[in-house]
């Protein structure tokens, strides 16, 4: 039997006014899955805990065989764990050297000289070699490419000794054959003793890696499942029904008029563009490592001009420069977050003025604004209270600011609205929404242009068969 490293036992976990109920058991060398119905809340709950923001209230803690309080607990927590997750840290000026020392995690004088001692050791070149990580340690962090960046992490992990390694989301980012390399450095970790926790989203991911599962449902650790029980057994907790893998098929939608062709369409370091949307498709192309994705979106919402080929809307050729007049109008951009910065909502402004905002000028300088107004807010009280439409949108709840956000497209009605990773970070709880607002967007004519890093799983699990059916793949 394996070594403990910590247990709770009925955790009970205050995070922002809120109760969570947490059952926690790691032991050395074990891969533990952690799957949430709720990721926004349940999924940052519990990531809290080993970020030291979520305390434990009452039941019993145990580290290393030892019966020991919450406080002692989250101590052994910080000390002991490090967190590996999709937001790459980005400095020109840090070298890897500073990532891997300075920045490794708190220590006095002493463990620090240790550690730097060991960075220069045969032994800590040997462990670099075994990851492939060639790199020379006065190297700027920037330069590092997306897995080598995530494999330096999982080497931080190795040299500081760390006990516990916590993975979040990272199939949202690596490609899957990058994701295999980072996985084959931390079955290193595991050989050695390290615990892992995977923080994912991608059943199949974790099944092929997990030790066990934990299913977190409803603000509480519900299910412990073992590999005799993943596949059938999560969906039928879950409340989904299993379909079969072969979800890849091309959709059998034939749409009505071309609206965007794009032709050979090449940018720095993204291999050329060659597609066709017509009107009511739902067209996704995949982007593993969200290399194309920032490309495009530089292009879109930024200065940044493609290298060759033709951008043709609705029949007309258009050069870069011109792409700005169409921003808003004719083309919609969706991002992941659509009330960030860049992002498609003013959070300070009422939901009625964010459509007026927009829709006002295309009603031309002739129509009473006030009559137009009104208008727009008589057709979205359809969809939402008339006493809320009036409110600013931070007062909003996050699902209601997200379909808003898919509304405001709707009423505005682009010839092409271009989605941004539409289901990555959002609650599994949501994702059926995204679809019904994507096909609702498509039913009125526009072309839906998708990028992301893969919606199979989310078409095993959906009912909407108007979105298989107008889905199709790009690449």
């Amino acid at each position: 039997m394996k070594e403990e490293l910590i247990r709770v036992e009925h955790g009970c976990f205050q995070s922002e006014d809120c109760a969570y109920y947490f059952e926690i058991s790691v032991s050395r060398g074990e891969c533990i899955g952690i799957y949430v119905d709720d990721h926004l809340t349940s999924g940052t709950a519990y990531l809290d805990i080993f970020k030291g923001f979520s305390h434990m209230k009452s039941g019993k803690a145990f580290s290393c065989g030892r019966r020991v309080g919450g406080q002692a607990l989250e101590r052994w927590i910080l000390q002991n764990s490090m967190i590996v997750d999709k937001y790459r840290f980005e400095s020109r000026e840090l070298t890897v050297q500073d990532f891997l020392l300075a920045l490794g995690k708190p220590a006095d004088r002493s463990q620090r000289q240790i550690v730097e001692q060991r960075l220069r050791s045969p032994e800590a070149a040997a462990m670099m070699q075994q990851m492939e990580l060639c790199i020379p340690t006065n190297l700027s962090l920037a330069e590092l490419s997306m897995l080598d960046y995530y494999r330096l992490c999982v080497f931080r992990v190795w040299l500081w000794k760390s006990e516990l390694l916590i993975l979040d989301r990272l199939t949202e980012i690596l490609r899957q054959k990058d994701l295999e390399k980072l996985m084959q450095c931390v079955r290193l970790l595991l050989e050695q003793g390290t615990a892992v926790i995977l923080f994912d989203l991608d059943e199949a991911f974790m099944y092929r890696c997990s030790d066990r599962i934990d299913v977190i449902k409803n603000r509480k650790t519900c299910y412990r499942l073992y590999p005799e029980e993943y596949g059938e057994k999560l969906y039928e907790i879950l409340g989904w029904k299993c379909r079969s893998s072969g979800m890849k098929q091309v959709g059998q939608y034939s749409g009505d008029d071309l609206v965007l062709r794009a032709s050979d369409l090449t940018f720095p370091g993204v291999p050329p563009l060659n597609f066709q949307i017509r009107s009511g498709e739902i067209a996704c192309l995949r982007d593993e490592n969200y290399s194309t994705a920032v490309q495009l979106r530089n292009c879109f919402l930024g200065g940044q001009r493609w290298l060759a080929g033709t951008f043709c809307l609705s029949g007309t050729v258009y050069t870069h420069g011109e792409l700005a007049k169409l921003i808003g109008t004719e083309i919609g951009i969706q991002l992941e977050r659509p009330d960030r910065p860049n992002g498609v909502l003013f959070d300070n402004l009422t939901a009625l003025d964010n459509l007026s905002t927009c829709l006002l000028p295309k009603a031309g300088k002739r129509i009473a604004a006030r009559q137009v107004t009104e208008n727009i807010l008589s057709e979205a009280s359809r969809w939402f209270p008339r006493e809320d439409l009036q409110k600013p949108l931070r007062a909003w709840s996050l699902p209601q600011r997200l379909r808003f956000s898919y509304y405001k497209w709707y009423l505005l009605n682009p010839k092409l609205l271009i989605c941004f990773f539409p289901f990555a970070g959002q609650e599994a709880a949501h994702h059926e929404m995204i679809i019904d607002m994507l096909v609702t967007c498509a039913k009125r004519g526009m072309a839906i242009w998708v990028i992301s890093s893969g919606i199979d799983a989310i078409c095993e699990k959906t009912e909407n068969q108007e979105f298989l059916r107008r889905l199709r793949y790009l690449n």
